[in-house]
């Protein structure tokens, strides 16, 4: 607000200290969210809200604020859902979150380039809802992606200090997709961007209403993780 009335109370020279203060204010907020999370993750308190979902008025509200992220670098920003995706039972608030972060992530890697949303449905035995956040943006190694999922872990240190960030975003990421039984993978290639897939299946099917207590280890967890990018801020 004071940003948006510097000019009409003759505070121009104000503005841009003042947007930084915002900046400052809403990353501050953005890690103590982020550390709240993760710590009731850990500590098995945070629970899902799994409901029937609409699919696509959700994706719309979600691009629309990525939108305005994609802009920033002047990325072109392309959604390709497949028609009649029909209502998932998830946790709306943190389908959200996985898809903002993910989308946050691409848009800040990825400079005068395309970011897509791509949404389709799977059958592998059961049925899946894919969502696939795809940048041509800075890519990574396959040492980089090693370690990405980890807490407090970005690619690299020249990454963390060009683009900032918790090293948090991808680590909650993968475990909300994990309490609502699906995960996050990752392929990517230095130069040429990176491939962030997240698969849910198309019920929740967790006690106590998806308790993080219910996060199993998944395969491979041990040891190198599946590779992704480092976490928004």
């Amino acid at each position: 607000m004071m940003v948006t009335n510097a000019a009409r109370f003759g505070t121009e020279k104000a503005a841009e200290p003042l947007r930084r203060v915002h900046r400052a204010g809403t990353h501050l907020l953005g890690l103590i969210n982020q550390v709240l999370d993760l710590s009731k993750i850990e500590a098995g308190k945070l629970e899902l809200n799994p409901e029937s979902v609409s699919l696509a008025p959700l994706i719309d509200e979600v691009v629309g604020t990525a939108r305005q992220l994609a802009e920033q670098n002047k990325n072109r920003l392309v959604v390709e859902a497949e028609e009649k995706l029909g209502a998932l039972t998830v946790d709306p608030m943190r389908l959200r979150q996985i898809l903002l972060n993910l989308l946050s992530n691409a848009c800040k890697f990825t400079t005068q380039g395309e970011v897509k949303l791509r949404v389709h449905k799977v059958m592998d035995r059961r049925n899946w809802i894919e969502f696939a956040v795809a940048d041509t943006g800075i890519g990574m190694t396959a040492a980089q992606q090693a370690k990405l999922f980890e807490e407090f872990t970005q690619a690299d240190a020249s990454t963390a200090q060009r683009y900032g960030g918790t090293g948090l975003g991808l680590a909650i990421t993968r475990k909300l997709a994990r309490m609502m039984g699906g995960d996050v993978t990752v392929a990517s290639e230095p130069g040429k961007g990176s491939v962030f897939t997240v698969r849910l299946p198309g019920r929740i099917d967790a006690p106590a209403r998806g308790s993080s207590e219910d996060i199993k280890p998944q395969a491979g967890d041990a040891g190198a993780r599946d590779s992704g990018m480092e976490a928004a801020s």
